[in-house]
């Protein structure tokens, strides 16, 4: 008979995570078999991901005259007379001179079209498109075909591969998966667009739904407020979790956890096996995961598509400045247009003359350079400028991510990227203790000489006074930048940059009172648009 005592005791929820934890924790022989099967199956993989590496140039020749002979009979095709360019034995230097690069914008026209008709770029209909925004803009639609979302699942086993061979250790699967997904949604007889996290969940669910640590409503929740909530409520914090995530929300997510339930957030952060994510803006976060020992791994993914992953194997850093892999045989056609004044005006648009190069034009002197990326993709775009510069630090093909070509200050020559204040940001946290987390920049063009107006958010109370503090981010700007330093000198066009500090979650209340809370939307950091700083003044 049991116990008085026991009869009236319930089993509380936490109880039950416990148990949970314990049973995950168990494993079988079935669950050691399917280890190594899945293991094996990975490892097999990664001899291929070796073996792509050697033979990059065949494979970016092959998908070019694929890729040109899949759009045959399009309207494209036909308004730049694509007509025996497959069959041609130089089929770049045609393609090149046929089809000029093309901007978001100027490919708008193009993807309106496809909505409604097929035939465009692609011989068939496409029926969906992932949502994306520029920085400072309006929505872009990227048409989503089936042929790539395959070769997007192609690029997550690549990486999956390379994380179990670089680092066996991890619990990969025995991992509940907790990806940031928005549901912006839009639909019109047949066709239907969504954010691309939001599109790659549902087409995969029947691979990881299982493994997703929240239920999918709560997963494609787009109100950020109450996602949060439904978050902290819901989430089994004993488990081992890996987070796919945007840096900056994965860190508006564990400070919310921090905030609100501070127990609950030790318990999650000790059992975080490693936080992957996309590359946007990861310097201002870093410090925070790494305070709390939590591995991150990045992967060059967008609303175009994956492109790239970290090489942790020869450059031993898992946390955010080490160089990426270039993944050239997943259907995706790349060219690089150097970054420079030759090939861009002063407002950073492609000059008529400007000239790209593929892969096999690329050599070791182009180390260290600054390319603009351009694609061609099985996901419908042609000569697709992505905004995004890269600079190759060898001749294998590895880069860094310097900055995008529209978030930069050049309004006395200063030449002032996204790239030196992240490096600043570094510097002022491993140096100096002070954690940014949010900023946005802007040139005060009024006044004579001018000077950089900043707004900033600090993760911690600032230890030195809002002096000093603009002191060394002028001193550490003007060593990472000789541009800068020379238009500083004697105050001749550049003063000593203004200094605004504001509030924590004032730039995310900014953000949603534009509608602009989701995954796809960034903080603007650096712009000539006054009227950002106002706002977010106005706010806080």
């Amino acid at each position: 008979m049991m116990p008085k005592s026991l009869k009236k005791t319930k089993l509380r929820s936490n109880d039950l995570n416990v148990i949970d934890h314990w049973m995950r924790n168990w494993v079988s022989f079935s669950d050691i078999l399917f280890g190594y099967a899945a293991r094996l199956f990975f490892c097999f993989f990664y001899q291929i991901i070796k073996g792509d590496g050697k033979k990059s140039v065949k494979n970016q020749r092959k998908i070019l005259r694929y890729l040109v002979w899949k759009i045959k009979d399009t309207q494209i095709w036909r308004e730049f007379n694509f007509d025996g360019i497959y069959k041609s034995e130089d089929i770049y230097s045609q393609f090149s001179s046929k089809i000029p690069i093309f901007e978001p914008s100027g490919y708008r026209k193009y993807v309106d079209l496809a909505k409604n008709e097929k035939n465009i770029v692609w011989p068939w209909k496409i029926g969906k498109f992932s949502i994306s925004s520029w920085t400072t803009g309006n929505k872009k639609y990227i048409p989503v075909t089936k042929e790539a979302m395959k070769s997007t699942t192609k690029a997550w086993l690549y990486m999956f591969a390379y994380l179990i061979h670089r680092f066996p250790w991890l619990k990969i699967f025995r991992w509940d998966f907790f990806p940031l997904t928005w549901s912006i949604q839009e639909s019109k007889d047949w066709m239907e667009a969504w954010d691309v996290s939001a599109l790659i969940l549902k087409a995969r669910k029947w691979i990881s739904a299982s493994r997703y640590s929240l239920p999918e409503e709560v997963l494609l929740n787009p109100n950020w407020s109450n996602k949060l909530e439904c978050v902290l409520k819901g989430i089994n914090v004993y488990r081992e979790n890996t987070m796919v995530w945007v840096t900056s929300r994965a860190y508006e997510i564990l400070k919310y956890m921090e905030s609100n339930d501070k127990k609950k957030f030790v318990e999650f952060t000790k059992n975080m096996e490693l936080i992957i994510w996309w590359w946007v803006d990861s310097a201002p976060f870093m410090h925070y995961f790494k305070e709390f020992n939590i591995n991150c791994f990045s992967a060059y993914n967008s609303a175009e598509w994956c492109f790239a992953f970290q090489d942790v194997e020869n450059y031993d850093n898992i946390n955010w400045d080490a160089p990426y892999m270039l993944l050239t045989n997943h259907w995706i056609f790349y060219e690089f247009l150097e970054f420079n004044w030759k090939n861009f005006d002063e407002n950073w648009n492609i000059r008529k003359n400007a000239k790209a190069k593929p892969v096999w034009e690329l050599n070791c002197t182009d180390v260290w350079k600054n390319f603009a990326l351009i694609i061609t993709t099985n996901g419908w775009l042609v000569r697709y400028l992505l905004w995004d510069v890269v600079s190759f630090v060898d001749d294998n093909l590895r880069f860094k991510i310097a900055w995008r070509t529209r978030q930069s200050i050049n309004l006395k020559w200063e030449e002032l990227m996204e790239t030196h204040v992240n490096s600043v940001i570094n510097k002022l946290s491993n140096d100096d203790g002070i954690s940014i987390t949010y900023y946005t920049i802007w040139p005060d063009n009024e006044d004579w000489p001018t000077c950089h107006e900043w707004v900033i958010e600090c993760g911690k109370k600032l230890p030195i006074s809002e002096e000093e503090f603009a002191s060394k981010i002028d001193l550490y700007l003007q060593d990472i930048n000789p541009d800068y330093k020379a238009k500083r000198s004697n105050n001749m066009l550049l003063k000593m940059p203004v200094i605004h500090l504001v509030k924590n979650w004032i730039f995310i209340k900014w953000m949603g009172s534009r509608g602009k809370l989701w995954a796809q939307n960034k903080v603007p950091k650096l712009s000539y648009k006054k009227d950002i700083i106002n706002e977010i003044m106005k706010i806080s």
